[in-house]
């Protein structure tokens, strides 16, 4: 069997800040399990977007084509899956888009065979299984959604992997090359980086406990991790392979159990010393008792979601931060030399000019403090199975209809959002954005974290 995966790009939304220069890990990890298991029975192909175009013309030389969904790329997910299947070509499709609107989406197209919904590992080894074998009985899958009798069936069951059974995901199905090539073209001052990318875990305690930040919409629950060993394995193996000295670690919040955080610095390996991090955190967690093993690690940059500078709306989004909190995060940081990239999110509910205001000023503070090397500012974007997301399905006239679609036009609802839960208007909000990003105009400015990713 001929198996090709496609992370197709983008038709809308924000680009994200690091796009093009890190691997598709989930693809990857998907791929890596299947080829473990069927071994010679199968042969894999990965296209990325990020990088490279497709080459639709190829479709019909595969057997079974899944696509990656988010919100901002589903629709040409859509027009490839079409193509395919004119092709003659069974389709399934993957992500977080789909996780939330699986049973929308197997209603409104006819262009997937499969819907894949959370983590897609074990459930595509037992749709390969079936499709090997000429079976049919799709109702034994986890996660799936199916058509039978033109109906759009769900599995009952749920699947959710065991992080510490799974392998280190193969990078032998992407140019390696490509992704350091588009890092080196944007970061001229960072010529001798060559950067690599893991996870250490998956989902997030804050979200967990309180039900999250009114635009996330990252899916995981509970927190789960890796081994330790492994992933020191894995970087190691990026380094001796592909010459890595920079690691991205992409998990929602890398200090979600300090313990944990602390234990794997620990068990750094003497020849890894020469690497440097990248991660994520909560202000609330960057304090003087965990900076030793910051700088043990060897991280260089921290990225923060500061969102506001405005104190109401930080409590309205549901942060549990304040202006306060995130001064002593960053100023800790800039004491201990570990630069940071803050986020900023114009539109978060109830805001105003005045709370804009605040926001504004706060970003004069950090770029007068220093320890900038980044930043992001961007306008919330109710993305699906995000709370603002739910929040209009439940509030507001358009929800009904929005219930029922599965191609959702994020200019259209961001907008419908600025209207409808702040007290401004869209175009001052975007002058808002604009003049954020002209404060920092010493440093690099990107879109902020893709939460749909």
């Amino acid at each position: 069997m001929k198996i090709l995966f496609c992370n197709p790009k983008n038709s809308q939304g924000t680009t994200h800040s690091r796009k093009g220069m890190y691997v598709p890990l989930g693809i990857l990890s998907i791929s890596t399990v299947l080829k473990e298991k069927f071994k010679d029975k199968i042969d894999i192909t990965v296209y990325d977007e990020d990088v490279e175009d497709a080459d639709l013309t190829s479709f019909h030389n595969f057997d079974l084509i899944g696509f990656y969904a988010t919100t901002f790329n589903y629709h040409t997910c859509v027009e490839y899956a079409s193509h395919a299947r004119n092709s003659g070509v069974k389709t399934v499709l993957g992500g977080p888009h789909p996780t939330v609107l699986g049973e929308n989406i197997m209603h409104n197209q006819d262009c997937f065979d499969f819907i894949i919904r959370y983590e897609a590992e074990i459930p595509m080894v037992r749709l390969v299984e079936i499709l090997l074998n000429n079976r049919s009985r799709f109702e034994d899958i986890p996660n799936l959604v199916y058509k039978e009798n033109g109906n759009a069936l769900c599995s009952p069951w749920v699947y959710e992997n065991n992080l510490k059974d799974l392998p280190i995901p193969s990078r032998d199905f992407v140019p390696v090359n490509l992704y350091i090539q588009n890092f080196k073209k944007l970061y001229l001052d960072k010529i001798t980086i060559y950067p690599g990318s893991i996870y250490s875990s998956k989902g997030c305690s804050w979200r967990d406990k309180t039900g999250g930040c009114v635009f996330c919409a990252r899916l995981e629950k509970g927190v789960k991790f890796r081994d330790i060993d492994q992933i020191w394995a894995e970087i190691k193996l990026l380094h001796d392979k592909y010459r890595v000295n920079s690691i991205w670690d992409i998990s929602d919040d890398n200090l979600n159990n300090i313990k944990w955080f602390t234990d794997f610095v620990r068990k750094r390996p003497d020849d890894c010393g020469d690497l440097s991090f990248f991660i994520y955190s909560r202000v609330n967690f960057i304090k003087e008792d965990i900076m030793d093993y910051l700088n043990a690690l060897n991280v260089k940059e921290v990225f923060l979601g500061v969102e506001s500078g405005d104190n109401d709306l930080l409590r309205s989004s549901f942060k549990g931060q304040t202006v306060t909190t995130i001064l002593r995060a960053v100023k800790t940081l800039k004491n201990h030399n570990i630069k940071y990239f803050p986020s900023f999110i114009l539109g978060l509910p109830g805001e105003t000019v005045k709370s804009m205001e605040n926001t504004h000023r706060l970003c004069k503070q950090l770029a007068d403090l220093g320890g900038l090397d980044r930043l992001g500012c961007t306008i919330l974007q109710p993305i699906p199975g995000s709370r603002a997301y739910d929040k209009i399905l439940r509030e507001t006239e358009y929800g009904n209809g929005l219930a029922q679609l599965d191609d959702i036009d994020l200019s259209f609802l961001e907008k419908y959002w600025i209207d409808h839960f702040t007290g401004v208007d869209y175009e001052t909000v975007v002058e808002y954005r604009n003049k954020i990003n002209q404060t920092m105009k010493g440093c690099l400015v990107f879109g902020g974290r893709d939460s749909n990713r």
